[in-house]
């Protein structure tokens, strides 16, 4: 840390994205005390959401052996809960739009390399229709994916996709359910680029049914390849 910045941390000391209380000086970007508290995804994972195994001589969770995925594998970083949970409700409601450098870093600091050697051709955030856009100011997918790609140096297509239906709420759905929510909810936008290796960009995959609707249309649109990248991953179905 050079001088200037030291004096801009001991005047402004910065907040921890996860607790939002004031940092030590001296500390990282997370508080100690909320980074012990994070889980990360440890191997063995699924070979496609990326989702920690319960058991090690599985090859898939039960969510992808009981539902087939059409994209080719998700790199998840955190297990979808407490303190991170507060933090991705803040990044998507409340304006917090400076905490996706953090999801970034944390993004890249597990799968950088990989990302990078996978050969995409740009990354797609996973849109939110205009209503939602409206009433937010932004769409924390397209935040972050535009931290990532810098991180990358990969390009980024906000525009590649767009939501065209403004779908109900998925939570109190079944798996059946959500899909039939989404149909039709995604199409290509106007672009004169066509993507063929793209990694798909959001915050949190919980059941994966948006995702899953995303990659449909990329690939009838004729794309090769689609991956998906999320700061957190629920428990599925």
């Amino acid at each position: 840390m050079n001088q200037k910045n030291v004096v801009l941390d001991l005047l402004y000391p910065k907040r921890c994205p996860l607790c939002d209380e004031l940092r030590p000086y001296g500390e990282g970007v997370v508080c100690r005390a909320c980074l012990g508290r994070l889980k990360r995804i440890e191997m063995p994972c699924c070979m496609r959401c990326g989702k920690t195994l319960e058991r090690e001589e599985d090859e898939y969770c039960q969510d992808c052996s009981r539902i087939p995925k059409s994209y080719e594998r998700g790199f998840p970083v955190f297990v979808y809960r407490e303190p991170l949970k507060g933090a991705l409700y803040e990044f998507k409601y409340k304006n917090q739009r400076q905490y996706g450098a953090f999801f970034a870093d944390c993004i890249c600091g597990q799968y950088g390399e990989m990302l990078q050697g996978l050969g995409f051709d740009g990354l797609v955030p996973v849109p939110v229709h205009r209503n939602k856009r409206r009433r937010r100011g932004y769409n924390q997918a397209e935040v972050l994916a535009g931290y990532l790609g810098r991180r990358l140096n990969l390009p980024v297509y906000p525009d590649y996709l767009q939501r065209i239906v403004d779908t109900n709420p998925q939570k109190e759905l079944n798996d059946a359910e959500r899909m039939k929510n989404l149909k039709n909810a995604f199409k290509i936008g106007q672009n004169k680029i066509k993507l063929d290796q793209i990694l798909l960009v959001d915050d949190i995959y919980t059941s994966g049914a948006t995702v899953e609707a995303c990659t449909r249309v990329l690939l009838a649109a004729g794309a090769g390849m689609v991956c998906y990248t999320s700061v957190a991953i629920g428990k599925g179905y």
